[in-house]
């Protein structure tokens, strides 16, 4: 077979079109893709639809893959209306709450819903309660967006670092709130059951509640029996949570000497002169219901202020119930000075090993719940180490004087210490720790011609005796004193008060306006 059968010539076809493949591309083409063996323009054109690899993204297919109205469907009306209004019944029943209900033979069925389920007569005996609930909801918000406020404003520049404002504000709003919440609940609900309020002071604030001065009491010693009745009431209270109590209506008290007291439902305090070898103690106990009562007070709520007070004025400017001598900082500069979270002084540079500043003395410190923690001499650390040490155990203030007198229930020999007259008689001053918020300060001084001549080993021993897991010594002699209704409850040394920079008080947390008289 030839070509002339097909009616063309091989030869003529390929001088035609001068030796190039069949499917070339016209000039034009080749000049706007570059053709290049790889690509053969013409397959491209063929296989490369643009048109049906889009078509999935047209207007008609996404309905059938979203279907993001499935509510407007009118075959299914029903299905579509329970599937919208099923997660809002849980607001209908919150919303219904403070509603009277309408009685059975009013109400109307829902669409689509069974009646079956309506049984009024069932709630009807808990509508009072599920009215006062309420009320009460509407008070708790008032009180809390009235504490939110109360907090925010709580600010002591000169006192703290912003860091440190910031974390005693936030304590503080959260400590307002749940107070508040609790407390506003013993009163919407005082005529079903009893709530016992719970007050705090917030940490910002430099003045506590005055005291109610109606729950001041004096008693004779003849009559001590009589302080048990008071201590009963801080029980029945709950004030006292089970604890038992120092003070023992038959020691042997000093004679000259009354029983003062002072009780609300956040504060017991006891104080009392006994006789313990012939030396005068000056002793007080305390219980407080919340760690906020117990406080410290720097002069002008500065650190480093050069003003010094006697202790009477600065605790009638704080409304302490009682107060007590702290270290006296700004006349000795040793130790470590902790205040409402903030670390104030620690390092020292001008002195080596046992003599540095810092460490050469036993450090109290006092964290958020009221409990004791002890830095002891001549332990290493850093002033960031420290700050540390404050923040992760919640330190609130510190005291620097020292020694330890007793550290977990047991007496802590001293064998030298640099501050104080350790090792001779002396007049003795000192805290300790008793329970969970429940402390004991006793004050030695030179009383009626009785002599104080107890050494700091001596001191812990009566400490330990009296019942003390944690105790700790503080500055004696004329520095140590005990203010009670704003005047000093001990005899002090020399006859008259020193001026001082500092104490540590304890307070009522019954804000004024509910003190009853």
């Amino acid at each position: 077979m030839s070509d002339n059968e097909f009616g063309f010539n091989i030869d003529d076809i390929l001088a035609e079109f001068g030796g190039a493949p069949l499917h070339a591309p016209a000039e034009e083409q080749r000049t706007d893709y570059a053709p290049e063996p790889v690509y053969e323009p013409e397959e491209p054109q063929i296989d490369y639809t643009p048109e049906p690899v889009y078509e999935p993204a047209a207007p008609e297919e996404p309905e059938s893959v979203y279907a993001p109205e499935p509510v407007y469907i009118p075959e299914e009306p029903e299905p579509v209306y329970e599937e919208i209004r099923e997660p809002e019944e849980p607001k209908q029943k919150k919303r219904k709450v403070a509603r009277e209900p309408e009685p059975a033979s009013k109400k109307k069925p829902a669409k689509g819903k069974k009646t079956d389920r309506e049984e009024p007569p069932k709630k009807k005996e808990s509508q009072g309660k599920r009215l006062g609930y309420g009320v009460l909801s509407l008070v708790f918000a008032v009180v809390s967006l009235a504490a939110l406020a109360v907090g925010l404003q709580i600010l002591h520049p000169e006192t703290s670092s912003p860091e440190a404002v910031k974390a005693s504000n936030s304590t503080d709003i959260v400590s307002r709130l749940e107070s508040n919440v609790n407390n506003s609940k013993a009163d919407a609900l005082s005529n079903i059951t009893f709530i016992p309020k719970h007050y705090t002071i917030p940490e910002g604030d430099t003045v506590a509640p005055a005291p109610n001065p109606s729950a001041f009491g004096t008693v004779s010693i003849d009559r001590a029996e009589e302080i048990l009745s008071v201590i009963q009431k801080a029980r029945d209270s709950g004030l006292l949570d089970g604890q038992e109590v120092v003070f023992d209506p038959t020691v042997e008290f000093f004679e000259e000497s009354d029983i003062q007291y002072y009780c609300d439902d956040t504060i017991l305090v006891i104080c009392w002169k006994e006789l313990i070898n012939n030396t005068v103690c000056s002793c007080v106990e305390v219980k407080i219901a919340d760690a906020s009562q117990f406080r410290r007070k720097f002069v002008d709520d500065t650190f480093g202020s050069p003003v010094k007070l006697f202790a009477t004025a600065l605790a009638k400017s704080t409304n302490a119930v009682v107060a007590m001598n702290a270290d006296f900082y700004m006349f000795r500069d040793f130790g470590i000075v902790a205040y409402q979270r903030q670390l104030y002084r620690f390092a020292d540079t001008n002195y080596a090993g046992q003599y540095q500043k810092y460490n050469c003395t036993d450090t109290l410190f006092v964290d958020g719940s009221g409990n004791f923690h002890f830095f002891h001499r001549l332990e290493q650390s850093s002033w960031d180490e420290m700050q540390k040490y404050i923040d992760d155990n919640d330190i609130i203030f510190s005291v620097a004087f020292g020694p330890v007198l007793i550290e977990n229930g047991e007496l802590q020999e001293c064998t030298w210490y640099p501050a104080g007259e350790w090792n001779t008689g002396y007049s003795r001053a000192g805290i300790g720790q008793f329970d969970d918020l429940h402390y004991f300060y006793m004050n030695v001084n030179h009383e009626n011609g009785r002599p104080a001549r107890w050494t700091v080993n001596e001191f812990g021993q009566h400490m330990l005796e009296k019942g003390m897991v944690q105790a700790y010594n503080l500055d004696g002699g004329q520095t140590g004193e005990i203010v009670f209704q704003g005047v000093p409850y001990n005899h002090i040394d020399f006859g008259a008060e020193r001026e001082v920079s500092d104490i540590i008080y304890f307070a009522t947390a019954i804000p004024e306006s509910e003190v009853t008289p």
